[in-house]
């Protein structure tokens, strides 16, 4: 796995929710994964070509809420299809600019899907993590290639 295939994710993600979350997003220290969590609820893509791998986005309950409220401008005070359909579309979002930046491979990404309470990405594979926060809680992404 390298810094110039998860960089553009990282850059991806602070723009995504700037312009389109108006939310100031900053990314942490990056970290291998030692256990496998079950955030409540995580946004993934499964990448295929040059690049191999799954990219998730995973959030904790109440900081979902609060950023699919302000990106669909509406006040949303439980987890519902409107925060996994949202999920997901950030999760898409973030994924489709970063592949622009990444023009130079052949590579392509799967639809997102949404689950909850399970792993973003499953045991049995190294996975970068890299936690973010914002003024309205925190998310990690978290990304595995295949070498």
């Amino acid at each position: 796995m390298k810094a110039e295939q998860v960089n553009p994710f990282l850059r991806s993600a602070v723009e995504t929710f700037k312009t389109m979350v108006n939310i100031a997003v900053k990314p942490g220290t990056p970290y291998l994964r030692q256990e496998v969590s079950t955030p409540d609820i995580s946004g993934i893509i499964n990448i295929s070509g040059d690049i191999k791998g799954t990219f998730a986005m995973t959030y904790p309950a109440a900081t979902a809420i609060k950023i699919c409220s302000k990106f669909l401008k509406e006040e949303i005070r439980e987890m519902n299809a409107d925060v996994i359909d949202c999920i997901g579309e950030l999760t898409n979002i973030v994924t489709g600019f970063a592949k622009q930046e990444l023009k130079s491979m052949i590579f392509s990404i799967s639809l997102p899907s949404v689950v909850q309470n399970q792993a973003g990405i499953s045991a049995g594979v190294p996975v970068i993590c890299v936690p973010f926060e914002s003024d309205i809680g925190c998310f990690i992404i978290e990304a595995s290639y295949e070498s």
